[in-house]
C-alpha cells in the first residue's frame, strides 16, 4: 500500500507577500522554489519597471514558460541525437558480429 506523506503547511514569502502553502513533498524544496520565484519576479520587475504585482507575476510566468519550452526543445533534440547515435552503434555492432 502506498501511503502519502502527511500534508504540511509551509510559510513562504514571495514578492513581499506571505503565503501558507501545503505540500506533501519536501518543505525545503518548496522554500527553494519560492525563493527562486521571488528572485525571478524581482529581476523581471527591475528590468521592466513594472510595479503592479499581477503584471510582474504574469511576465514572470511567461518567462518561466519560455524557459520550460526551451528546455523541452533541447531535451527533444538531445533525445533524437542519442537515438541516432544508438542506431549507429547497433548497426556497427551488427556488422562486427556478422
Amino acid at each position: 500500500m502506498n501511503e502519502q506523506p502527511e500534508p504540511r503547511s509551509v510559510r513562504v514569502k514571495i514578492y513581499d507577500r506571505e503565503y501558507a502553502l501545503v505540500t506533501t513533498g519536501d518543505p525545503e524544496r518548496l522554500r527553494q522554489l519560492c525563493a527562486g520565484l521571488d528572485k525571478r519576479m524581482r529581476e523581471i520587475a527591475d528590468s521592466t519597471g513594472a510595479v503592479d504585482t499581477l503584471k510582474v507575476a504574469v511576465l514572470t510566468a511567461l518567462s518561466l514558460g519560455d524557459d520550460l519550452q526551451r528546455v523541452r526543445e533541447e531535451l527533444r533534440r538531445l533525445d533524437n541525437a542519442v537515438g541516432r547515435k544508438s542506431l549507429s552503434c547497433i548497426s556497427l555492432i551488427e556488422r562486427l558480429l556478422s
